[in-house]
Order: structure tokens, then C-alpha cells, then sequence
């Protein structure tokens, strides 16, 4: 099976159009997003109707999508985040915050997991530190975990009978990984909406089951009209000026 995973996708019509017209012209068979359909841009609604449509695209619950739908506290964000909360809730409809409501915490399917924080807390954890990584590469069964929520992309690989451990960020899109079946992995998938590692372009990932191979892809979208909605609806200057530089 070839899937499709992206994650942060952040009310960001735009950079979501770019990433499915993308994969009309290079099908897979699954499109899973590790959370946070909603927050910080400004078309919530337009987004989570856009993911509806697509009949092979699921995703599941990230933090802004939980506070949204009153699952959990908005504890922990900043001032820009939660100005942005207040208003992305002010955009959606009834049907959106039911959709947001039932969307799982985790999927786990083909020896994959994939959740929006980590394995230990789903929807809230970041992994940014070696620590957590380890502590969290011994919390699943499968062999490989997608990740979202810190916008970084990245591979994290733990072989399990050595213990021996890497991380490697993920500079650009031109090299293709072979996971190796002796090895455990964490993949932070980037961010479509909000990209924070310096490139303004939207990142997704695709993975071949069969083949093992894994790949980042970087793909340009219209990030003026992204700014200019946001200008509209009042989101701060400072979640506008940061699309153009990926930070």
C-alpha cells in the first residue's frame, strides 16, 4: 500500500489545495494526516469540507482540533495560538465541530501507528529531545510511527537489538530512506499548513508498505492569498509573516 502523510494542515486552504492537486497527478492509495486540520489559518471550515470530500483521506484528533471540540484545554498555547483558536471556532459550523469531535487520537494499520504528539500522550506531546524519542520508541508495537504537532520534519531511527539510535533532519526532498525491518521508527512528517524548518513550502511524506521506502516532499503554494485571508480575519500579524519564511 502507498500512503500519503501530512499533519498541521492548519486551516490553510491553499497549501491543502497545492498538496491535493499534487496528488491527483501522483495517486496513492491512503491519505492519512496526523492531526490539526484546524488553528492558526483562516479557513477551518473550508478545509475540514475539502477533506471530506476526498473519499480516501482520513486523519486524526491533534491538539488544536481537541480544544476546538472542547476535548481538552487550551492550556499551554500562546497568545497567537489562542487568538487564533477563538477565531477559527467562530468560523466553524455545527457539522465541523461534530467532525472534529469523532476524529480518533490514533490509527494503527500495517505494522504503522500514527498519532499527532507520540506514542505515550497522542495528541499533546512534542518530540523534540533524544530522551523522549528513546522513551517513546519502546511505547508501540509497530515499526514505524508517524508523527506531527512540532512541525519539524524528521527520522528517527532506533535498532532494537543494539539500541543504537539517530535522528536526522530532513533538509530536503531528494533522498529515499529503505527502513530496515530490524529497525523502529519515528517520522515527524512536517507541516502542510505552517512549516517551521525554514522553507515556505508545504512538506508531506509518502511510504511504500511493500517496498519499505520512504519519502519528504516539498511542494510550493500560494502563500499570498493564505496571508491575505488571514489579514481578514483578523489572525495575528505575527502567524501571517512567518508563512513566508517557514518559521
Amino acid at each position: 500500500m502507498r500512503y500519503a502523510v501530512v499533519s498541521d494542515i492548519h486551516s490553510n486552504y491553499e497549501a491543502l489545495s497545492a498538496f491535493l492537486d499534487y496528488i491527483k497527478i501522483n495517486p496513492v492509495d491512503s491519505i492519512i494526516s496526523c492531526g490539526d486540520i484546524i488553528g492558526y489559518g483562516a479557513s477551518p471550515h473550508e478545509c475540514i469540507e475539502k477533506v471530506m470530500g476526498v473519499a480516501n483521506f482520513r486523519s486524526i484528533m491533534g491538539n488544536h482540533d481537541a480544544v476546538a471540540a472542547g476535548k481538552i484545554k487550551s492550556e499551554g498555547f500562546n497568545q497567537e495560538a489562542l487568538a487564533a483558536i477563538d477565531i477559527n471556532i467562530a468560523l466553524l459550523t455545527p457539522g465541523d465541530l461534530d467532525f472534529l469531535k469523532k476524529l480518533p487520537e490514533s490509527i494503527s494499520e500495517n505494522d504503522i501507528l500514527f498519532v499527532h504528539g507520540s506514542p505515550r500522550a497522542k495528541i499533546t506531546e512534542y518530540l523534540f529531545l533524544m530522551d523522549k524519542f528513546k522513551e517513546n520508541i519502546r511505547l508501540f508495537n509497530e515499526s514505524v510511527c508517524f508523527v506531527g504537532h512540532t512541525h519539524h520534519p524528521l527520522v528517527y531511527q532506533y535498532e532494537t537489538g543494539s539500541g543504537k539510535d539517530t535522528c536526522m533532519n530532513i533538509e530536503d526532498d531528494s533522498e529515499v530512506f529503505t527502513l530496515s525491518p530490524v529497525k523502529k521508527y519515528i517520522v515527524n512528517v512536517g507541516a502542510i499548513g505552517q512549516p517551521r524548518d525554514n522553507k515556505a513550502s508545504l512538506c508531506c511524506v509518502f511510504y511504500d508498505t511493500k517496498s519499505r521506502t520512504l519519502s519528504f516532499k516539498r511542494i510550493a503554494y500560494d502563500v499570498k492569498t493564505a496571508q491575505q485571508k488571514m489579514r481578514a480575519a483578523k489572525l495575528p500579524e505575527g502567524l501571517i509573516t512567518r508563512l513566508a519564511i517557514g518559521y
